[in-house]
């Protein structure tokens, strides 16, 4: 297992984000008994690539309570997402609207970052 515990994260979400989550956990019968979780989805030349939505809870997630949201990640999205933003986007002449990340150290991910030793996590 990766050694992280939430608290050495920080991440904020913002007002928009907020207002949205929760309406959408007020109206939304569907999503009962699962957990708002954001996960690292892939990683490409620029960085890595983010998954925000709802999903089942599980036994090893870091759990963050970020202004009244319960925020669920795996210990490796844990560890490479320290410090960010959980935004909101809802653009009517784009048509593009939902949840993203924005993660403040995303620099130091690019390219094959992970060849470092001290860049990787440390597994217990």
């Amino acid at each position: 297992m990766i050694a992280v515990s939430p608290e050495e994260i920080e991440i904020t979400i913002s007002e928009l984000a907020v207002k949205q989550l929760k309406n959408i956990l007020r109206n939304d019968y569907t999503l009962e008994g699962l957990c708002f979780r954001l996960k690292i989805d892939g990683k490409e030349c620029h960085g890595f690539t983010y998954a925000l939505g709802f999903t089942s809870c599980e036994p090893d997630d870091l759990v963050l309570n970020i202004d009244g949201i319960t925020v669920h990640m795996d210990p490796f999205t844990g560890f490479y997402c320290k410090q960010g933003k959980i935004e909101y986007l809802f653009d009517m002449e784009s048509n593009q609207e939902g949840f993203y990340f924005e993660n403040l150290n995303e620099n130091s991910y690019r390219g094959k970052f992970f060849k470092k030793e001290s860049m990787t996590p440390k597994m217990l």
